[in-house]
């Protein structure tokens, strides 16, 4: 076969992230990591912002939210 590629003929199998490769548990690994990373820091903000309602402080600048003490 003959394209705009080159001669593919004798081409062989490659396999970047083969199965049990370093590349495919290190990209399974990474993925893991980061929706761990991502609900740890997703409690940490919200029961900061649960003690700051509890505590009638606003969470953030600006105007408040729906549940928040006025900033006023």
């Amino acid at each position: 076969m003959n394209d705009a590629f080159g001669d593919w003929d004798g081409a062989t199998w490659v396999f970047t992230f083969g199965p049990e490769s370093v590349g495919a548990v290190l990209a399974v690994l990474v993925a893991v990591g980061l929706v761990v990373w991502f609900f740890a820091k997703m409690i940490i903000h919200e029961n900061h912002a649960y003690a700051q309602i509890i505590a009638h402080e606003p969470v953030e600048p600006g105007p408040a939210a729906e549940g928040e003490p006025s900033v006023y």
